[in-house]
């Protein structure tokens, strides 16, 4: 997933991927890179989406991150199926 954060982004730009479905599980290890460079770069969430609803972010990261791609883990944990939703959030000026 790729969006540009700064010019020619215009305000309120956002992007969202969301995975296919997975069951329900005790733990289960999600581990994703990430790219996160520059003055404009605004946050990157995780979130269960669950019978069609958001959880709060279970993972959150905000700011330039430097010019590297970075590895991150989290545990999914859900009582019912889901899928898993990564949200950029544009910087607010």
């Amino acid at each position: 997933m790729y969006i540009e954060t700064s010019s020619p982004r215009s305000r309120g730009h956002k992007a969202w991927f969301v995975s296919s479905p997975f069951k329900a599980t005790n733990g289960r290890c999600l581990q994703f890179w990430y790219h996160m460079y520059g003055a404009t770069i605004g946050a990157l969430n995780v979130l269960l989406l669950q019978n069609r609803t958001r959880s709060a972010p279970i993972w959150s990261l905000s700011g330039n991150q430097g010019y590297l791609w970075r590895m991150a883990q989290v545990t999914l944990k859900s009582p019912t199926d889901f899928k898993v939703s990564f949200h950029r959030v544009p910087k607010t000026n």
